[in-house]
C-alpha cells in the first residue's frame, strides 16, 4: 500500500517539476491522475510478485484482500478531486493509454475527451 501512495505522491513531484506548463491544475485532474499512478502501481506490483498473485499463504491472502480493499476505496470515493478525479483520469487512461494523457495534460491541462 505505501508503494501505491508512494506513486500518488511522486506523480504530484513530477509535475510540479513540469513548472509553469502544468501549473494550477484543477485538482481533479491533478489528483485524478496521481490516483491512477497509485492504483496502476498496486497492479504492477501484483504481476511482478508472483506470491502476491499465487500463493495461498494467509500472508499472501491478507495482502490480496488489502489491495482488493484500496482499490475498491479508492474506485467508489465520493470526493470530487480523487473520486471523480479518479474516475475520469481512469477512463481516458484506459481510452487512449496513460503516456497520452499525461502528454495531453501537460499540453492543455486537461483529460483527453472524445
Amino acid at each position: 500500500m505505501t508503494g501505491g501512495i508512494l506513486a500518488h505522491e511522486f506523480m504530484h513531484a513530477w509535475l510540479r517539476l513540469q513548472g509553469d506548463r502544468v501549473s494550477r491544475l484543477n485538482p481533479e485532474i491533478e489528483e485524478g491522475i496521481c490516483q491512477v499512478m497509485g492504483y496502476q502501481w498496486l497492479d504492477w506490483f501484483e504481476a511482478v510478485d508472483p506470491e502476491a498473485s499465487s500463493s495461498r499463504s494467509e500472508k499472501a491472502q491478507f495482502m490480496r484482500n488489502l489491495k482488493k480493499t484500496f482499490k475498491g476505496e479508492v474506485e467508489n470515493m465520493l470526493d470530487g478531486a480523487y473520486g471523480d478525479g479518479f474516475r475520469d483520469a481512469q477512463w481516458a487512461v484506459s481510452r487512449y493509454g496513460l503516456d497520452h494523457v499525461i502528454r495531453h495534460i501537460i499540453r492543455h491541462k486537461t483529460l483527453p475527451r472524445e
